[in-house]
């Protein structure tokens, strides 16, 4: 626990770019870099001399061009490519430190990422332009004229004078604050008069956002003189040479990267660089690092070492035969020596370290070699790993409660050294020695440390952090003791929904570094215990980290009677009187995906300048034509943003910028009291069309039909649970029927919300019925793996079918041929005979299906997590797949000529397609597209179809539907998983912020 000895070189005055330059003069037509696209062609290889000299280039380009003032940083917005190591030089030969900007990282990371270290400059890489555009340009004010250097932009960020203002007192304030506590600072070591300094012109190297410690983002800027240190020690403790390969397997916002790279940038050895989506593909990544590129030395999280899996671990990453001579471990908890040793092949010689460090002191701290005789023991190993020795120029402490440092006992672990340091958010000096606080917790035995865990409520997989607490509450924690969770503690009773499912099935694949199967609907219909203990069997299944307790089986909702009756409905008068046996009523029905149904209207239709689809009078799959005019009261005018961008499939292939046509306005909002991400139904009647009337229910358990024009509620019934399934209308039009979170399914009065029959299913029920018009007949799926058929007047199951995977997405019914297409989490989509409910065809996409499947009169088209959109002929037959660049939960839906179609993605994009599968335009928006769209006619303008489409981030996109141009944008007060459904000139969208909200779509000649 004390500093390393001072045997290497003095590096406090060198740079990271110096020591490239060192090695390249001796190695200057070595190869230097490779990068591997992994994709059938030859890889590309840059020599030092072609790395320097493209430095050198980038270098002169960006003094010619940038002027500092106060510290100096530029960003660096790209993807991992064969030209990464020479802009990174180039920048840091300016001098400047670099900050890396992930292209795929949370827009709001990113831009409070710039905003805290006022970037003044940032090169976005060509490739990259659409996206760092679209994304930041509501929050950036950046010269339009910029300036292009090869492959890269750079662009110069003009901050809101006050925002600047704001930092730079903070900055001061900080700063003083700083002089007056540092003789008194239980961090500060005993050198209180020497600092080193942020604003030194060849100070920093870098400058990375990290969760902290509290889990609060920080700004950590680096300076060479703590990360050089590092970089000396692991060439002399890996021996390496010019003949080594090194991967480069972190992203460039993890500092383990910046090792990686200059090991061996540092050493005369390559690089290895490859695609981000390669490294989760296991067998191709193994393929990649070991047989074709010969890597002798990985540097990685034990996530992404367990991403091969046992056998190809022992068969190749750690055989007898394989090319890795060093692997250390680090980012992460070590995994158990008995697992360790399970994963190594007979014969195998490598090398394998634990390393152990912090962001904010960059980058590794300490490293313990695993001694080869307890790899090569045949003995049990329960005992844990220790974090070893401190590396070059690192001091180590460990601190009890009261900040004393101790020498046995546990402890927190504080990290430090004369020269490694950093700067962390706004600190402008520093003084050398200073020790930082770790958060993690350990103990010591006979001067060994062991890690005991975190301090606060975090665990970290592959270099990342995830907050337990939010685990916890959710679903699971990785680190925590489990006899706190009580057993019959459900996901879905414990404040989750389908949405935070998504988000947590993301999180967790993301943490463990791997796609865990089932485990969406084991979040979704499991107990806590057994979700966690089935991750824990996927992801671990060398380790016996299976928790036994007994826990309670699966809930099953068998008795009516379990539902919460609380709350008597709250109604008004009905404006369309009905009875309440099988009498057909004339209506028009309007649903998500442009969906219409209309029964007994052809006369009505014709009057109100509405088609009928060409394969049935009774369901159809088109937009609205021209509507009846009405009078709109005047509107309530929101916020409304500036256009973004459409890429336009043309000669040019360049995106163009619309001005708005059209203005939307607030003309009523409705409170539901909690989020509405159900998607609204509107019923227009035949005989009283100023009766329409929207049903859609909410999270607070309130189900709600209101007014379509004034916004007057009808009438209110409290349901049993949560209500995320859309509502749909009977063949009569007397009721309404809804899925439920308790697993019932309601049969509810249309005039006043009464229920008249309750059917329960065995789990939750977040997909939204499907009427047949020629029977009746409703059908629907459950998370409880199945569909049903249900007759409602005779109040009874036809028949149900187990689908062998969870049902969260809603049947789509096709009448010629007659098949109901149902598609699962686990990836099958389905075609069932509607009268018997016997399977007729069923393909596996490999993924979770979240979207529901469309039909038209040739395809059925249904869209895939792993970001295709799957188009299948009726008879099962795949004619063709669509790829984006992010998973699709959003339906497809078709325009009136069956044509095109339209679906969002959560690469943030709104897609158009034809019906052979090529993309006739995509736009970008500012977050990802979770609703599905809704094609109508322009009420101003009937022969101008509209797309409406809703983002997360609460914007709604109004686009031209044949060029995808903007006409209006406009922004709600809360995020938005909704589907709007347009009627006449109104739209009608549910929104997070607990309200229903109706907009006026007014044209410019009504603004």
């Amino acid at each position: 626990m004390s500093s390393a000895k001072n045997i290497w070189i003095n590096l406090s005055e060198m740079t990271l770019q110096e020591l490239v330059h060192q090695a390249a003069s001796l190695y200057l037509d070595k190869i230097a870099v490779c990068f591997d696209e992994c994709n059938n062609q030859p890889p590309v290889y840059h020599t030092y001399k072609t790395v320097l000299n493209a430095a050198s280039e980038l270098s002169d380009f960006l003094l010619l061009h940038c002027d500092f003032e106060g510290i100096r940083e530029i960003g660096l917005y790209c993807q991992p490519g064969i030209n990464l190591p020479s802009w990174i030089l180039g920048i840091l030969q300016v001098p400047a430190a670099y900050a890396p900007v992930d292209p795929d990282s949370p827009p709001s990371l990113s831009t409070h990422f710039m905003k805290k270290c006022n970037l003044k400059y940032i090169l976005v890489e060509k490739k990259q332009i659409n996206k760092f555009t679209s994304l930041h340009e509501t929050l950036l004010n950046y010269d339009i004229v910029t300036v292009e250097h090869k492959d890269l932009v750079l662009f110069r960020l003009h901050w809101k004078n006050a925002e600047v203002n704001l930092m730079l007192n903070d900055r001061k304030e900080k700063h003083a604050k700083d002089k007056r506590k540092n003789s008194m600072s239980s961090e500060i070591s005993i050198e209180e008069k020497e600092h080193m300094n942020v604003r030194l012109k060849h100070c920093l190297a870098y400058v990375l956002h990290t969760s902290g410690t509290t889990g609060t983002p920080k700004i950590v800027r680096v300076p060479h003189a703590c990360i050089l240190p590092n970089i000396q020690h692991f060439q002399i403790l890996f021996d390496i040479t010019q003949e080594d390969v090194l991967f480069l397997a972190s992203p460039l916002t993890f500092d383990p990267s910046v090792v990686e790279m200059f090991v061996a940038l540092s050493s005369g050895a390559s690089l290895l660089i490859i695609p981000p989506s390669v490294k989760v593909l296991s067998s191709k990544l193994a393929e990649v690092l070991f047989s074709h590129h010969r890597v002798t030395v990985l540097q990685a999280t034990p996530t992404l070492l367990r991403r091969f899996g046992t056998q190809l671990i022992k068969s190749t990453v750690l055989s007898s035969n394989t090319s890795l001579r060093v692997l250390a471990l680090g980012g992460e908890a070590f995994p158990s020596l008995t697992v360790l040793k399970s994963w190594r092949g007979e014969g195998n010689k490598t090398q394998i370290f634990n390393v152990y460090g912090i962001t904010e002191v960059s980058s590794w701290a300490t490293i313990y070699r695993i001694p080869e005789k307890i790899l090569n023991s045949t003995l049990k190993c329960d005992f844990p790993v220790q974090l070893g020795f401190p590396l070059f120029g690192t001091v180590i402490e460990v601190r009890d409660t009261n900040g004393f440092t101790i020498q046995e006992g546990s402890g927190q672990v504080f990290l430090g050294g004369k020269n490694r340091v950093c700067f962390v958010d706004d600190e402008i000096t520093v003084p050398l020695g200073t020790m930082r606080a770790t958060g993690d917790f350990v103990t010591v035995k006979d001067g060994e440390i062991f890690f005991l865990g975190r301090r606060d409520s975090q665990i970290k997989r592959h270099g990342k952090r995830l907050n337990i607490q939010l685990l916890q509450q959710s679903v699971l924690s990785l680190s925590e003791d489990l006899l706190k969770v009580p057993d019959e503690s459900l996901f879905l009773n414990s404040g989750g929904d389908s949405l935070k499912s998504i988000r947590l099935l993301n999180e967790i694949e993301e943490l463990v570094g791997t796609s865990v199967p089932g485990l969406l609907e084991m979040i979704l219909s499991s107990s806590i215990l057994e979700i966690y203990n089935h991750i824990l069997q996927t992801v671990f299944p060398d380790e016996d980290v299976t928790f036994s307790k007994s826990y309670a089986t699966k809930r099953k909702l068998s008795d009516t009677n379990q539902e919460d009756a609380s709350g008597k409905p709250v109604h008004q008068k009905s404006f369309l009187p009905l009875s309440y046996d099988n009498e057909i009523n004339a209506f028009i029905a309007l649903s998500r995906g442009s969906q219409i149904l209309s029964l007994n209207t052809t006369r009505f239709l014709a009057m109100s300048g509405h088609g009928t689809s060409a394969f049935s009078s009774d369901l159809t799959t088109q937009t609205n034509s021209e509507n009846l005019k009405s009078l709109s009261p005047p509107a309530v005018f929101g916020k409304s943003e500036d256009p973004s961008y459409v890429e336009k499939v043309c000669e040019e292939g360049k995106p163009v910028i619309r001005a708005e046509k059209m203005e939307l306005g607030v003309r009523w909002r409705s409170d539901t009291g909690k989020c509405v991400d159900a998607s609204p139904l509107v019923v227009i009647p035949a005989v009283d069309k100023a009766s329409t009337t929207v049903y859609i229910g909410s999270h607070s358990h309130r189900m709600k039909a209101v007014d379509l024009y004034s916004g007057k509620v009808k009438w209110e019934q409290i349901l049993g649970d949560r209500i995320e399934s859309s509502a749909c209308v009977s063949k009569c039009g007397n009721f309404i029927v809804v899925g439920c979170y308790n697993g019932l399914i309601y049969v509810l009065k249309s005039i006043n919300g009464e229920k008249y029959w309750m059917f329960t299913t065995k789990d939750a029920v977040k997909s939204s019925a499907t009427m047949d018009p020629t029977t009746g007949l409703l059908y629907i799926g459950s998370h409880d793996k199945h569909v049903y058929a249900l007759d409602i007047y005779e109040k009874k199951c036809i028949w149900k079918l187990a689908c062998g995977g969870t049902v969260f997405s809603s049947p789509c019914l096709n009448l010629i041929p007659h098949h109901l297409y149902c598609a699962t989490l686990g990836g099958l989509l389905l075609a069932i005979n509607p009268a018997t409910g016997n399977i007729v065809w069923k393909h596996s996409c490999g993924k979770p299906l979240f979207s529901s499947p469309r039909c038209c009169q040739q395809y059925i088209c249904i869209g895939c997590v792993d970001g295709n959109l799957l188009c299948f002929t009726h008879l099962g037959e795949q004619v063709w797949k669509f790829s984006t660049s992010g998973p699709i939960f959003s339906s497809p839906c078709t325009a009136a000529s069956e044509q095109e179609i339209f679906f969002g993605s959560h690469d943030f994009f709104i897609y158009c397609c034809n019906m052979e599968g090529h993309l006739q335009w995509k736009f970008e928006t500012t977050s990802r597209v979770y609703a599905t769209p809704f094609v109508f006619h322009n009420h101003s303008c009937s022969n101008e179809m509209l797309v409406a489409a809703a983002s997360t981030d609460g914007k709604l996109w109004i686009l031209e539907s044949q060029s995808g141009k903007l006409q209006s944008v406009y922004e709600l007060p809360g995020e938005v998983f909704s589907s709007p459904v347009v009627w006449e000139s109104m739209l009608i969208i549910g929104c997070r912020n607990n309200y229903i909200y109706c907009l006026d779509l007014l044209s410019g000649s009504q603004k």
